[in-house]
């Protein structure tokens, strides 16, 4: 047996004699609470088997037969990286479908950037090559664009708004800075690209320019590439800035975006119609220096040696030219299933897309290889005559990056059953970027992350030390004491579909920490990464573990594990924030001294911490009832499927106020940022829009959803009797 197999054997056994009901314990956190204690030692020895799996070779295997060229979604590149994982998972022995979709994708055709005046200038929009890095030139590698850019050719003056965020387009409108006509200069970065263009086209700009700024991305962070990881000066980061209140197929809405599907009219959405081009630093101050208007606020400079302007002055104009096209194109999910030993219509879904801007070395594929490991632990396990008690579904999406396309098609395709049967979704987009663990999770699944965690050895560890005790003191959680703080799930990737839209328990597992960003360029390669990251794929190794870990134990538990009571805990904390920003907002006034929560809210406060309580009663019996084996056959399936019900306590039909496809009222996306979480996002929304009475009714809402939630676990104390 290797030393890492055997190190987590030792991990795993050692964790099967600490008291289930102690799992509440950080250092009791690895238990298998939910287990007979007389099944523990048997699955503790199939879950060292899985986490033994994953190899260093193997991971680099994958990374070199899925990075070697570029494959934006619709292309013969992304054609050809569909079929080699679909090779691969028929090769494990998985039940493959090729679930193919037809969506509105955009092409670029052509564009330029050029500065006129006494001295015309043409600006790069292309990545200079690299010698290092040969895959940064490949034939298929393209200029920076943004789909779904509108098209044209304009001249106008220039205008810098920052990071074009909503509020900096408010303080032009406070300095009295025209934005009508002109091309927006804005840097990455603060949010969603695509919301950038949105506030500008509300402000009547002509056309943007999107910079990468040094002091964001480059030498004020560290060493450039190639000789070290950080932007270069031409390092261009490509990208969606599709904005429209729902992700997937812009023309298909809620329902699967089949060949013959009924369509939206492409003309009546509001997809941009301003052209937009990105470029690296090194455009940027070819303009930035030419510019003659005012200072900026404080700030509002960037890292480039030159003071920063609102305006360019009369004398300065930039044409700008984008065209592109857009139009129907199919691309697929590759879809593996291993189908479970004895409850298979139950599914635990692990998910990564495919796609990416270039080869994807990073964005999706560091993600990516952790999933096809993950797909072949289990099948090694399968072929030896181990398979979990539940399906595992994995699944590699298409068309991630133009607005979460492929899950979300899929999610709608499979919805009714996904929300009556999947217990839970992990995501691993760009997952494998370093040796510091971190997830984002839906408050059920918590626990049996922690837990997990308590039985996989950090990346790089040289001392034992496992990814919970690293995790733990680099970000305790200040409400736990000892315990790791966990990350909200927002937007950007392909867990929007299972957690917004189909109230599925959800977590985003990854690692960071590595000095560099190549995101959305052409560096986004092989040799970036093992610069960068690592060739050693301890980073890799420490996700694919943990995703073993988490699915292992969802797909194969007698007792599902997950954790309603978390809710009560975590409505709170939201709370706690909810309330500073309504005092902020003048909503509500600022709460007496000594006092975290507004009166206002004290209802649902009282409320959440109620339920906690009792959960918590009712949790503390249920696993000594599963420890003791006193719980089992169809009154544990009924607790079972109480338990996924309490994930589905949260979901709205209705959906949010004007994103009805948004329908899970505890987690959404921002509706102004796009990547941010929307936390109790009826809150959110109502302290955005400055709207008492939504916030007053906001909190009925909620208290409406604790009640079904009281329910739910009234229900399974009586199963446990």
């Amino acid at each position: 047996m290797r030393r890492a197999a055997a190190a987590v054997l030792v991990l795993a056994l050692g964790a099967v004699g600490v008291l289930a009901g102690s799992a509440r314990d950080p250092g009791a956190a690895g238990t298998l609470s939910c287990w007979p204690a007389g099944e523990r030692a048997a699955y503790a020895a199939y879950e060292a088997a899985l986490l033994g799996s994953p190899t260093r070779d193997k991971l680099l295997e994958w990374h070199q037969l899925l990075g070697a060229e570029p494959h934006i979604a619709g292309t013969p590149g992304d054609l050809r990286t569909i079929e080699r994982i679909e090779k691969a998972f028929k090769d494990m022995g998985l039940e493959v479908e090729r679930h193919t979709f037809w969506a509105l994708l955009a092409r670029p055709v052509g564009a330029s950037l050029e500065i006129l005046g006494p001295e015309p200038l043409r600006l790069d929009i292309r990545e200079q090559a690299l010698p290092q890095d040969p895959f940064a030139s490949h034939p298929d590698q393209t200029a920076g664009w943004n789909a779904y850019s509108g098209s044209g050719e304009i001249t106008a003056e220039i205008v810098y708004a920052n990071y074009g965020a909503k509020a900096d387009f408010e303080k032009l409108r406070e300095l009295g800075v025209e934005v009508r006509g002109r091309i927006v200069l804005c840097r990455y970065g603060g949010n969603f690209r695509g919301y950038k263009v949105k506030f500008a086209q509300e402000a009547g700009a002509a056309g943007v320019v999107i910079f990468t700024d040094p002091s964001d991305s480059g030498y004020m962070k560290g060493i450039t590439y190639p000789e070290g990881g950080y932007s270069n000066s031409t390092c261009i980061e490509r990208g969606s800035i599709n904005t429209l209140p729902y992700p997937g197929d812009p023309l298909t809405p809620g329902r699967e975006a089949t060949e013959n599907a009924e369509r939206l009219d492409a003309k009546e959405i509001a997809l941009p119609r301003i052209p937009v081009q990105p470029v690296g630093w090194a455009a940027a101050n070819e303009i930035l220096q030419r510019m003659s208007g005012p200072g900026v606020p404080e700030k509002w400079q960037g890292g480039l040696p030159l003071a920063y302007r609102l305006t360019g002055g009369e004398g300065l104009r930039l044409r700008l030219r984008v065209e592109q096209e857009r139009a129907i194109i199919p691309t697929s999910n590759v879809i593996g299933m291993l189908r479970g030993a004895s409850e298979p219509g139950k599914m635990m879904v692990i998910g990564c897309h495919h796609d990416a801007w270039g080869c994807g070395a990073s964005d999706p594929l560091a993600g990516t290889i952790a999933l096809m490991e993950a797909a072949r632990a289990f099948t090694d396990r399968a072929r030896a005559g181990k398979r979990p008690a539940r399906t595992v579904v994995f699944a590699a999406w298409g068309a991630e990056e133009f607005g979460i396309i492929g899950s979300t098609e899929w999610v709608e395709r499979e919805r009714r059953r996904l929300v009556k049967d999947a217990v839970a979704y992990i995501n691993l987009d760009m997952a494998s970027m370093g040796p510091d663990f971190n997830a984002s999770t839906s408050p059920s699944l918590r626990r049996v992350v922690e837990e997990a965690a308590a039985g996989v050895p950090t990346a790089r560890a040289k001392d034992g030390m496992t990814v919970f005790q690293a995790w733990s003191r680099r970000s305790e959680d200040p409400m736990l004491a000892g315990r790791p703080r966990f990350g909200e799930l927002g937007g950007g990737s392909d867990h929007i579909g299972f957690v917004c839209h189909a109230g599925i328990a959800s977590t985003s597992l990854g690692g960071g920490g590595s000095k560099g960003n190549s995101y959305h360029s052409t560096y986004d390669t092989l040799p970036w990464y093992w610069k960068v990251v690592g060739e050693d794929y301890e980073p890799a190794l420490m996700v694919s573990r943990m995703t073993l870990a988490v699915s292992g134990r969802m797909a194969s538990a007698p007792l599902l594990p997950l954790d309603p009571a978390r809710y009560g805990l975590e409505t709170r904390r939201q709370l706690i924030d909810i309330t500073k920003r309504a005092a902020e907002a003048g909503v509500i006034a600022a709460p007496a001294m000594g006092r975290e929560v507004a009166p206002e809210l004290a209802r649902l406060e009282g409320a959440a911490l109620q339920f906690e309580a009792m959960a918590r009663d009712v949790d503390r019996r249920l696993l000594a009832a599963v420890e003791a084996g006193a719980i089992s056959g169809e009154r544990l399936a009924r607790v079972n499927a109480l338990l996924i019900e309490a994930d589905r306590a949260w979901l709205s039909e209705e959906g949010l106020p004007g994103r009805p496809w948004f329908k899970n009222l505890y987690a959404a996306s921002d509706e102004d940022s796009g990547y941010a979480p929307w936390t109790l996002p009826l809150f959110r929304r109502a302290i955005e829009h400055k709207d008492r009475a939504a916030l007053d009714a906001a909190e009925e809402t909620y208290l409406g959803v604790f009640e079904r939630l009281r329910e739910i676990v009234t229900k399974i104390g009586a199963e446990v009797g």
